[in-house]
């Protein structure tokens, strides 16, 4: 596996109340391959955030059951309160296709189901170290897009040439790969302007221009393309495949879901093989 940037070890922060656990996680982690340390091992969520605080870990590995915080909890307070928000690694008991869905609204790259599996293990943390190598790298792609973004931006004029449609093409690329990956999320043209360090007037106004279509339009279309393709899993209901397109409310998904494809969500799962994909 490529190492982290300058061969520098990433750091682990165990949480969980079983001692063993601890010692199992160790005992992986000094085994493997991985760029990975155990720079901390807490037993409660409280002993994990003044922890976390003196750490700064970039993965934790997380219970959902423990005493007075969750993981599930202790996740949220971290994303919120932490100076850089580490990835999480859920570790649970149960077999849940509800704590899967959890774990992936607190932002968890992967859930382990105890008892714990060296394999599984791995695979998460292989999994955590992927996603932080990718952030770098998308960190370091988003401060030259933006520099490369603001040199031409003043330049564009609705109507010029060649310069101006190659410059729209390169802001409305980045729009497009924004949403493919944050379509899930509570987003809208704000959180892109916001994002590319523009207003969400001029952006609005050029993706339509580029797109002849509205940003909100296309973030439908995008999230209903998606939906589409998790409605073919006949175990995940409709009010969850709502949730994992970015919809919260299930009444107001139907309706954007008619609008796009002409029937209902319940329509087009009876009726899937009817229906254009």
């Amino acid at each position: 596996m490529p190492d982290v940037a300058c061969g520098e070890n990433l750091k682990l922060l165990v949480v969980d109340d079983e001692p063993i656990v601890h010692q199992m996680i160790d005992r992986i982690v000094e085994s493997s391959d991985l760029p990975v340390t155990v720079a901390g091992r807490a037993s409660s969520g409280e002993d994990a955030m003044r922890l976390c605080a003196e750490v700064c870990p970039d993965i934790c590995i997380l219970d959902i059951l423990m005493g007075e915080m969750t993981g599930l909890e202790l996740a949220a307070r971290l994303a919120d309160e932490a100076a850089a928000c580490p990835v999480f690694i859920i570790l649970t008991a149960y077999r849940s296709f509800e704590y899967a869905q959890q774990a992936i609204r607190v932002g968890a790259v992967d859930y382990i189901v105890k008892p714990i599996q060296r394999e599984a293990v791995v695979g998460a943390l292989k999994k955590a170290v992927a996603r932080i190598e990718a952030e770098r790298l998308d960190g370091l792609e988003k401060e030259k897009l933006r520099s490369y973004l603001h040199e031409m931006m003043p330049e564009i004029v609705p109507g010029g040439g060649p310069a101006d449609e190659a410059r729209r093409t390169a802001l409305t690329r980045a729009v497009r790969e924004f949403v493919e990956k944050h379509h899930a999320e509570k987003i809208g043209l704000r959180a892109v302007a916001e994002y590319l360090n523009l207003s969400p007037g001029y952006l609005g106004h050029l993706f339509k221009m580029e797109h002849k279509v509205s940003f909100k339009a296309y973030l439908r279309r995008v999230r209903i393309a998606r939906a589409k393709e998790l409605m073919r899993d006949p175990k995940v209901n409709i009010s969850q495949v709502a949730r994992m397109v970015g919809y919260d409310d299930i009444s107001y998904f139907s309706q954007s879901f008619l609008e796009e494809t002409g029937v209902r969500p319940s329509e087009y799962r009876g009726e899937g093989r009817r229906w254009p994909r």
